[in-house]
């Protein structure tokens, strides 16, 4: 089991260097200020700035993917509204009034076998 990184056989080893360091008397108040030096550390804004900048390179994979896929969104739908824009420019040319819809199968009367007459 490991706690912050630290498994109990380095814990073991921390503290024995601790007590040779500092000795068994003073152990407690060295113990204490370096709870209030980490105290401070962990409420100063220069912590506070690193901490914000880990999360940032952290997520910056993550926000980078969805950029590109953004990316990627925009492009298909420029290209859906190009080809949507060339479809009704295509639907605008075709006549659709009734001697424009008549004419085709006249034609394709002519085209089955009956020849006009000359």
């Amino acid at each position: 089991m490991e706690i912050l990184g630290i498994g109990p056989l380095e814990a073991l080893f921390i503290i024995l260097i601790a007590l040779i360091a500092v000795g068994p008397k003073d152990i407690g108040k060295a113990a204490r200020s370096a709870g209030r030096l980490l105290n401070e550390l962990y409420r100063s804004e220069a912590w506070q700035n690193l901490s914000e900048a880990s999360r940032n390179i952290r997520a910056l994979p993550n926000r980078l993917a969805r950029e590109a896929a953004l990316e990627e969104l925009a492009q298909v739908k420029r290209e859906m509204e190009q080809g949507v824009s060339a479809g009704l420019d295509q639907l605008k040319d075709i006549d659709l009034s009734p001697e424009a819809r008549s004419k085709p199968n006249d034609s394709s009367k002519n085209a089955e076998g009956s020849s006009p007459k000359e």
